[in-house]
């Protein structure tokens, strides 16, 4: 309704006509038809006739499996994205891969 006070100004070409703009639902005469029929009340449950068979069942909630804490998803490489290898160990010393500083075998020599 605000779009059609913007739209004609305030109630010069529009007055009463937002009315063809809204779904027929929404009209009172549809309002009053709707709810125009009885509608029941549930009773209280004391007064609810149970069947004695059902009386003595125990209904339990169903299974439930919390899982805690974030879900994990697998991350899955698309056609045209390339796969990291794992990085080696380079020696600081010797600049080789496979191993450490701290167990390089020139290093131990001097």
């Amino acid at each position: 309704m605000a779009a059609l006070r913007a739209k004609y100004g305030d109630g010069v070409g529009y007055g009463n006509s937002n009315y063809k703009y809204s779904s027929p639902i929404y009209k009172a005469v549809n309002y009053l038809i709707a709810y125009s029929e009885v509608i029941n009340v549930v009773s209280p449950e004391d007064e609810w006739n149970v069947p004695q068979e059902l009386l003595g069942t125990k209904i339990s909630p169903p299974p439930y499996d919390p899982k805690l804490g974030r879900k994990k998803f697998k991350c899955t490489k698309g056609v045209g994205e390339t796969f990291k290898s794992k990085k080696r160990n380079r020696c600081s010393i010797c600049k080789k891969c496979g191993h450490k500083r701290t167990t390089c075998s020139t290093a131990n020599k001097s």
